[in-house]
């Protein structure tokens, strides 16, 4: 039996909650999935804990086949894998760093700095010497010359300032995409080139740490987002089922609606879902957005603490040394010396 129209304003927003787990330092915990050749699979990775929110992540495979059916021949296949290098067809990897800790934009710093500097080598002052003892003939030529030098001068202050700008408007938009990932997961995508096991993995590189990530197949839930570049989250696939069973209803199936009101009913259960989901997604990332700016600044102040400390310790040693000395320099008898 289909569902009604009228039940899906009742309906709760799906959500499908990534797994959470704290990684100790230096150890490593992955997610394994099987993939047919083709397959898209993406690692999405949000660490919300830790001395320092960073950590490393693997997406590779196929390490087993396809066959491998229980936990115990996966096992075995993956210490094959990785221990003796067993490999039998064309194989997928993809690793790095996953950073929450730095907003990362140093390339972008030193803009203003950099353009005024080569604007300033643009002016330069007249040295009215070598007008003296010029022919009329000389002087026309010399004013010449300083007219198009002036030209290509302002030429090259106003292609200067126009890549200025340019830049600064590029850096603008490269720190509203950088702020407005802040609290979203980071994702990594790899296409499967055999048949196979594969597995999504973070380590604990740097510190111990608590994160929350998931592997999603795009086999399973609809392929590539073209908006994100990635699988499709649970939540939108949800989404696109339901608003598939949204077209699939007629008016003919709901007799307590009129069937001029029909499409305008439909038309404003599936906004009111799109805007559902849209507030629960942004909910969620304005909470971790918070609990990283919350741990960022806790391990800034940690470090300046750790600064102090270092900075005060080095002024007392220093301050005991040079008390030393001078003791010292006074024991060895060069009192007399003052005298002199």
């Amino acid at each position: 039996m289909k569902p009604s129209i009228c039940c899906w304003a009742l309906l709760s927003v799906v959500k499908a909650i990534p797994f959470q787990m704290t990684v100790d330092h230096r150890a490593t915990e992955c997610f394994y999935e099987k993939m047919n050749l083709g397959d898209s699979g993406t690692l999405s990775v949000l660490i919300t804990d830790g001395d320092s929110l960073r950590a490393n992540f693997m997406l590779e495979g196929p390490f087993a086949r396809s066959d491998v059916d229980t936990t115990q021949n996966i096992v075995r296949a993956e210490y094959d894998f990785v221990k003796k290098g067993n490999r039998w067809t064309e194989h997928t990897m993809d690793r790095g760093i996953i950073d929450f800790e730095h907003l990362q934009i140093p390339e972008w710093a030193d803009i203003e700095e950099r353009f005024n500097r080569e604007i300033e080598q643009q002016h330069y002052d007249d040295d009215d010497s070598i007008w003296n003892g010029l022919s009329e003939e000389e002087t026309k030529k010399l004013m010449e010359d300083k007219r198009r030098q002036n030209i290509e001068r302002h030429r090259r202050i106003e292609t200067a300032r126009r890549d200025k700008e340019k830049l600064l408007e590029e850096r603008a938009k490269h720190l509203s995409k950088k702020v407005k990932a802040e609290g979203e997961p980071r994702e990594k995508t790899i296409y499967a080139k055999a048949d196979g096991w594969y597995r999504a993995c973070v380590m604990a590189s740097f510190n111990k740490i608590t994160v929350e990530f998931e592997f999603r197949n795009g086999r399973e839930l609809g392929g590539i987002d073209t908006e994100t570049g990635h699988v499709f989250t649970y939540e939108k696939y949800e989404e696109l089922k339901e608003q598939r069973l949204l077209d699939e209803d007629t008016a003919e199936d709901e007799p307590s609606i009129k069937a001029e009101d029909f499409q305008g009913v439909r038309d404003q259960i599936r906004e009111l879902r799109r805007i559902l989901n849209q507030i629960s997604t942004m909910q969620n990332t304005a909470r971790n957005r918070m609990k990283q700016h919350g741990k960022v600044s806790e391990h800034s102040q940690s470090k300046m603490r750790m600064d102090s400390l270092a900075v005060t310790v080095l002024f007392i040693v220093v301050s005991v040394y040079q008390a030393y000395t001078i003791q010292r320099w006074f024991s060895k008898g060069n009192m007399s010396l003052l005298g002199r």
